[in-house]
This record gives structure tokens, C-alpha cells and sequence, in this order.
């Protein structure tokens, strides 16, 4: 379940531009809180002030109202950029992880980044049916992110509802294939700037991890990309995890932005 709440109490959740969206994820016990630009953003508001006093307190009714017996919901985790992350209560916590945001121009040159591992897989396709497509989502994704950090399984409707949203680019998931989908790149596209692309979600399967899958992957994305519209791609990567950042570096990824979480015990909130 998601739900919006303003940033402020002289905003109005139907019109205002910024928001924060909460994620409700009883898989995990967690409640996910993130703030957003409205798609309708005209950049005119873009730096207003979030009132987190006033967010909590919206937050705690909700939760109240939501799981007042503080059974189904243990954690709560907020998303902060840089600057929200040195307002209070944020600026006397210590965040429990931090991700770099990373940018590349898709018009670097990157056929020539080998990866060793190139030929370890058979192909990477497109799955062109839907039901079929989203099936082996189902079980890949869930497989490749099982045991990281803040990962909440995904159900067969999560991804389909995914799938149809206005971001999903046409045939911008591809798979990596050994008889079976071993890895996946699935593709976003920006709504607020038509240039840009999102890599949503890169993941190996387990039981094919260390064998370049996901630098090829990422390659054939890169590729796909350059023969469509989108001149620059965007994702986000843990900060502890120096071996991925090399590798983007390698397709001409830099960094752009900081994003910390910060975890909360429902109880002490």
C-alpha cells in the first residue's frame, strides 16, 4: 500500500508539487518514506522547505491509525538527500546506509569495455509476453535481492503494476540467458525529463554471481539505450559496495549525489 502526505501543513496534498510518499511493506514490518516531486513539478517550488516536525506527526497518525498495536510494522526507514539529511532530527543521527547516485552520458564510447565473461551466458533477449515476462521477474528478482539490505519480496502484482506504469520503457528489460533468465537490467525512463533513463533494478541470480552477468548486462542497456532518445542514464548504488562502482566507472559513470536512509523503531517513534 503507498500513501502521500504534504511537507507542510500549508500544502495541499492534491496540488502541491513536493510530497512524501509512504510505502507500506508488512512482508518486512517496514514502513518506507520517501520524498518526491510531483510529475507536475515546474521547478518552482523545487526547494521548498520540508517541515519533518509536521511529516512525523502525519506519520505517527497514520501509523496509529494504520497498526496501533505496533504488530505489523517494527521499522521505518526515510530516503534523504544531502541537504534534508542536515536538517533536524536528521543532523545528530548517524544514516544506516548511504548510496551514490551516478550519472552517465550515453554518448561515451563503450563497445570497447570488454568483460572477460562476455560469452559465459547464450544470449540477452527481450521477453516480448507479458504474462511470461513478468513470471520470470517474479522469480529472478526475488531470487538476486533476497538478502539485501531493505529488499521487500516482490509479488506477482507489485511487478505488474510496475510493468504498467508511465516510467517503464517498451522492451527495456533484458535479460541475460543460460537456458534460463540468470541476470536481469531493467530500464526506466525519467518523467520529468524525457532524456533520461533510470536503471531501475540490476540483478544475478545466486547461483551465477562473479561471472560478469550484471557488467554485461549493463553493457547491452547502454547499447539499447544509444539507439533511442535518452542521452544520459542514472542509477544508484550502495556506497560500501567499491567493486560495482568500479565497474560503472568503467561505462563512464559518475558521481552526482548523495542519498542516506535512516532507520526508526516504530515503537520509539
Amino acid at each position: 500500500m503507498r500513501t502521500r502526505i504534504p511537507i507542510n501543513e500549508y500544502t495541499n496534498i492534491e496540488t502541491d508539487e513536493n510530497y512524501m510518499e509512504i510505502i507500506f511493506e508488512p512482508k518486512i514490518k517496514r514502513i518506507v518514506v520517501i520524498p518526491k516531486e510531483s510529475d507536475k513539478n515546474n521547478s518552482k517550488n523545487h526547494n521548498s522547505k520540508i517541515d519533518f516536525n509536521y511529516v512525523y506527526k502525519k506519520l505517527k497518525s497514520i501509523i496509529q491509525k494504520e497498526d496501533n498495536e505496533k504488530i505489523i510494522y517494527k521499522q521505518i526507514h526515510i530516503q534523504l538527500d544531502k541537504t534534508q539529511s542536515q536538517t533536524p532530527p536528521h543532523d545528530t543521527m548517524l544514516p544506516v546506509k548511504t548510496y551514490k547516485t551516478m550519472i552517465s552520458s550515453l554518448n561515451t564510447e563503450i563497445k570497447s569495455v570488454k568483460n572477460p565473461n562476455d560469452n559465459f551466458f547464450d544470449s540477452i533477449i527481450n521477453i516480448k509476453n507479458e504474462k511470461e515476462l513478468i513470471k520470470n521477474l517474479h522469480v529472478i528478482q526475488n531470487a538476486a535481492f533476497k538478502d539485501s539490505w531493505g529488499f521487500s519480496p516482490n509479488s506477482i502484482t507489485d511487478i505488474t503494476n510496475k510493468i504498467q506504469s508511465s516510467n517503464n520503457i517498451k522492451n527495456g528489460i533484458l535479460f541475460a540467458m543460460k537456458k534460463i533468465p540468470i541476470g536481469y537490467i531493467w530500464l526506466e525512463k525519467d518523467n520529468k525529463d524525457n532524456k533520461l533513463a533510470h536503471v531501475s533494478m540490476i540483478g544475478t541470480h545466486p547461483d551465477f554471481t562473479g561471472k560478469g552477468v550484471a557488467s554485461s548486462l549493463l553493457k547491452h542497456g547502454v547499447l539499447f539505450l544509444k539507439d533511442t532518445k535518452y542521452t544520459h542514464l542514472k542509477l544508484e548504488v550502495d556506497n560500501d559496495n567499491s567493486g560495482a562502482r568500479k565497474v560503472y566507472e568503467k561505462y563512464g559513470f559518475k558521481d552526482s549525489d548523495t542519498k542516506y536512509w535512516y532507520e526508526f523503531l516504530n515503537q520509539s517513534f
